[in-house]
């Protein structure tokens, strides 16, 4: 299983380090890592008429099968956005 975090200039090298960490250890216990051919975490900065600055996460996992499984979550702060994107990972249902 591959792994990419991907993170705009304004996310640390630690918080992308901590993505990485985190959604290998989510994907493992979700699913059968020899069924994934890989997995990936974008983190960007987003402005919102809402709310001052968030950070949007959106990740994506790639099956053997083909079968593509989509998220995404947004937080006050990177940490906040990995983290409510790995609770819906792990509430989610995935492809067998």
């Amino acid at each position: 299983m591959r792994i990419e975090v991907v993170g705009d200039d304004s996310i640390s090298r630690q918080a992308r380090t901590y993505a990485e960490y985190r959604l290998f250890a989510a994907v493992s216990q979700v699913v059968d890592t020899r069924r994934v051919r890989s997995a990936s975490l974008v983190l960007r900065r987003a402005r919102s008429k809402r709310h001052c600055d968030v950070v949007k996460c959106a990740v994506s996992i790639e099956f053997n099968s083909g079968e593509v499984a989509r998220l995404r979550a947004s937080g006050d702060h990177p940490y906040a956005a990995i983290n409510r994107a790995v609770e819906h990972l792990r509430l989610s249902s995935w492809p067998v």
